[in-house]
């Protein structure tokens, strides 16, 4: 609101830059699709999509005013204060996870299973009430951390690499508390990313880490060998293992998403219809708290904006790829490693979105557009 006020007294003038661009582009295909689909559905339901799309909207914005404060702030202030918030919150949110853990180790303790919470015994949840939501965040910002740490390092700012190479171990231990399958598995693809732009070192470290984890967790090591042994049952390595009860879930999900898919293929059934649409196939909710769509955040995007929508959000990821790859070619200052670490990230998001709504997430969108704001250039 401070900022709209502002470009009506001050500056009337609107950027966007060439990831801004891509993403009008995106916002007027879901635009398009809820159109279309106002004709097909119960008015009351169109409503509602239609003020879960306008909150989508504003998150979007965050990109905007993101990239128009920073190309009118010659001297930086508002990257470092952003970047400076972003390290803030991460910490903040990292050690409310240790205080959870410590005293409500699980939902058990709060009789929060009884309103359809998962019980989620002896893992960090932090103040986001699921353990994979926050390990994607943890894995996407631990990408920005580890960036901007190299970054200090290579300028010999002993004090503030050695303040980073804190923040990156508490990060990590939060993360590694999780027990997130796809967080680790977010984490693992942005350290590729990290490796393949700066550092081959990083992969080296984070491999004995990796392992030094997994031996020393019983239940790490459940959890990746249950993983491993859903994806062979899964592709049909290992026919005789069944899937766990975890990825047994997430694959209905997936296929009441391709169901629907299959039925709306270009346009979907409109964005946020997509609860509706389960109900009215009989397929149910996992819960009430499970209302956002599919375990797939791209076969969400499918479902409810059609081909065209999911395409030009990829668009959207393919454009700022371009862009902060020819900042990092470029140069080698703050911004190009500020890119680097958010590229990576991004890569390990998408990964992460395979298994999980991450890219829909309220919260993990403040962070996801901020990102891109920050990343644009016009």
């Amino acid at each position: 609101m401070v900022w709209v006020i502002y470009k009506l007294k001050h500056d009337r003038v609107i950027r966007f830059g060439k990831i801004g661009k891509t993403i009008l582009l995106f916002l007027f295909v879901m635009f398009i699709g809820y159109f279309i689909n106002v004709f097909r559905f119960d008015g009351r339901e169109m409503i509602m999509a239609a003020s879960y799309f306008a909150r989508f909207v504003l998150y979007i914005v965050m990109a905007f005013i993101t990239f128009d404060l920073l190309k009118n702030d010659r001297k930086k202030y508002f990257l470092m204060v952003a970047v400076g918030a972003m390290m803030f919150s991460f910490f903040f949110i990292s050690v409310l996870g240790f205080l959870q853990l410590h005293y409500f180790p699980s939902f058990l303790d709060l009789g929060m299973d009884a309103q359809g919470w998962d019980p989620h015994i002896g893992r960090l949840l932090s103040t986001w009430f699921d353990p994979n939501f926050v390990g994607g965040y943890l894995a996407f910002m631990l990408s920005v951390v580890l960036a901007l740490g190299l970054y200090f390092y290579d300028c010999k700012k002993q004090l503030y690499s050695f303040l980073f190479v804190v923040l990156t171990l508490i990060g990590m231990v939060a993360l590694y508390y999780t027990f997130s399958r796809s967080g680790y598995l977010a984490f693992a693809f942005s350290v590729l990313g990290l490796t393949f732009f700066k550092s081959r070192k990083l992969l080296i470290v984070f491999i004995l880490v990796g392992l030094l984890g997994i031996g020393f967790s019983p239940r790490v090591q459940e959890r990746v060998g249950n993983a491993v042994d859903s994806a062979k049952a899964l592709i049909g390595v290992d026919s005789q293992r069944a899937l766990d009860p975890t990825a047994r879930l997430r694959v209905d999900s997936w296929n009441n998403a391709f169901e629907i898919i299959h039925d709306h293929p270009w346009i979907g059934v409109g964005y946020s219809r997509y609860s509706h649409e389960i109900i009215a196939r009989g397929h149910g909710l996992a819960s009430d708290h499970n209302v956002g769509g599919s375990d797939s955040s791209l076969l969400t995007l499918w479902a409810t904006t059609g081909i065209f929508g999911l395409l030009t959000y990829l668009l959207i990821g393919f454009v700022a790829m371009m862009v902060a790859v020819r900042r990092i070619s470029q140069k080698k200052d703050f911004k190009s490693y500020l890119n680097v670490g958010l590229l990576a990230a991004f890569f390990g998001i998408m990964i992460h979105s395979v298994f999980v709504n991450s890219l829909l997430y309220p919260l993990l969108m403040v962070y996801l557009w901020t990102g891109l704001g920050m990343m644009d250039e016009g």
